[in-house]
């Protein structure tokens, strides 16, 4: 049988600025008090490796879906930076022109002290260059949407996720690779929901 590599890229749990659907970027909150109850009680996918991002709603998840793994955290695995329009929302930002400008130059232009998507990209290559030499089989990165979503457009662009604009809190992707002339090849995308454990575990 052909050689495989699971990977499950999970999104972190929700923080006060999620519910607030303010741009939370690289700021620093904790999960939400009533999230670290409902991540105990969900069926977190059995793997033995675990990569998260260094910010505190990464790896507060991490430990709580994963509690007896050693956390390899990495800014690298860090959702993108917002500059100045972080801790704002839309209804706030909207009638900006510089939040105009940026959503419409995203690739190439970056909000003030914030990131392109070029950088964005720069530090998921390289993040994923260290996750994917990992000499396990299974594998999960709890890290954030933006994340794994440009994740999916720099290494399957051809993917029809439209799951990966509203993937729930503490859900994520499954991916499934296969070696094809001694590198990883991604062959499947899919949906990985988060369960409720069942009773009794």
């Amino acid at each position: 049988m052909d050689e495989q590599l699971f990977v499950y890229f999970i999104r972190h749990g929700m923080t006060r600025g999620n519910l607030l659907k303010q741009y939370t970027g690289w700021s620093n909150p904790p999960l939400l008090p009533e999230e670290h109850h409902r991540l105990k009680h969900a069926a977190a996918p059995v793997v033995d490796e675990v990569w998260c991002s260094d910010l505190k709603r990464a790896t507060e998840t991490a430990e709580i879906l994963f509690p007896d793994a050693s956390l390899k955290q990495s800014w690298m695995l860090r959702e993108m930076h917002f500059g100045d329009f972080e801790g704002k929302d839309y209804q706030e930002l909207k009638h900006q022109a510089r939040y105009q400008y940026w959503l419409d130059n995203m690739k190439e232009r970056g909000p003030a002290n914030g990131e392109t998507l070029v950088d964005v990209h720069y530090r998921i290559q390289h993040g994923w260059e260290r996750i994917k030499h990992t000499k396990n089989k299974r594998v999960a990165v709890v890290t954030h949407s933006g994340w794994i979503r440009e994740w999916c457009n720099e290494y399957v662009p051809d993917h029809s996720l439209t799951y990966l604009w509203q993937i729930p809190y503490g859900a994520g992707i499954l991916a499934i690779f296969q070696k094809n002339g001694g590198e990883w090849e991604c062959r499947s995308l899919q949906e990985a929901p988060l369960m409720e454990k069942k009773s009794g575990y």
